[in-house]
């Protein structure tokens, strides 16, 4: 910087050599800035020129010279403006979002704008900005997601009614919904940390680990039953579980209410898959052949009576 000040001190002298010009030139090139900081110097010197008490008053040179100071606050203002116009962009950016609403019993799939992969399970919505232009990449779920985080020098995070995951790039399910208590959180690749900002409370997830909130903590253990997820696939497996755990999957995937009123079924146990796209009656109907129960599908109030 000594060096161009040097330059800018012999240019505006009109001493400059025509290296000294050549430099002045890439310098000005270089940024928008640069050609800020040589306007705001000719502003500068002209100003301390007019400041001055001529002894012989150039009626031409000052006419010359209020020409240029004119030209010199005209091209500040465009900068200005341009610099003004491009905050505003990216403000306009940082917060303007966009929401996926997954309806009951469908599943989709979005690339996010930093190229982050993200599978969205039933009844669930997703919050995100139409660019990732800040410090950090933000999203907001309500439901269950399946992410493959694309690697970055921003943390990614996932703000949800009930913790937040921050990452840099890795493999992980989370489920939290806002109108139930449960919030689950596995990672298959990579490392993540689950914080709850309000009470200053912060785990470490690495591959392998489940972390499910249990009361006011989170329960870490060793993940159990991988294929919990294969619903970004479609695919619902249901290695030996109880038929009322059978039942809150249906409520969670199909957006409907099912009570249970022949207690003798509750706990008896199933295993198989079952696909999501088949639908909830056909899935009620397969459970039938090794389950003694009849039901009652009342479609107006999306409520399943278990009989």
């Amino acid at each position: 910087m000594n060096d161009i000040s040097n330059i800018l001190d012999k240019y505006f002298r009109g001493v400059a050599s025509e290296n000294d010009k050549f430099a002045l030139h890439q310098w000005l090139e270089q940024s928008d800035e640069n050609k800020k900081e040589f306007i705001r110097e000719r502003i500068k010197r002209d100003a301390a020129v007019l400041l001055e008490e001529p002894k012989h008053e150039d009626k031409s040179k000052r006419r010359n010279l209020s020409w240029w100071l004119s030209l010199a606050a005209c091209i500040l203002v465009i900068f200005g403006l341009f610099d003004f116009k491009e905050r505003k962009t990216e403000n306009k950016l940082l917060n303007t979002t966009q929401s996926i609403n997954v309806p009951a019993g469908s599943r989709t799939n979005i690339v996010l704008p930093d190229g982050s992969n993200v599978w969205l399970s039933s009844n669930t919505k997703l919050t995100y900005p139409i660019a990732f232009t800040g410090e950090k990449r933000e999203v907001k779920l309500d439901g269950e997601g399946y992410f493959e985080v694309a690697k970055g020098k921003k943390p990614f995070i996932v703000k949800t009614s009930k913790y937040n995951i921050e990452v840099l790039g890795t493999v992980f399910n989370v489920e939290s919904y806002s109108e139930s208590n449960r919030f689950v959180a596995s990672l298959f690749e990579g490392k993540i940390k689950l914080y709850d900002s309000t009470l200053n409370i912060s785990s470490i997830l690495l591959p392998g680990q489940t972390a499910e909130l249990k009361g006011n903590r989170l329960d870490i253990y060793a993940t159990t039953d991988v294929n919990a997820y294969r619903w970004k696939d479609g695919i619902i497996y249901l290695n030996g579980k109880s038929f009322e755990s059978i039942m809150n999957l249906l409520q969670k995937f199909y957006g409907i209410k099912v009570i249970i009123q022949n207690d003798s079924v509750k706990n008896l146990n199933y295993s198989g898959k079952l696909r999501l796209f088949d639908g909830v009656e056909h899935t009620l109907r397969v459970l039938q052949k090794d389950y003694p129960f009849e039901y009652e599908y009342l479609e107006d109030d999306k409520t399943i009576y278990i009989k």
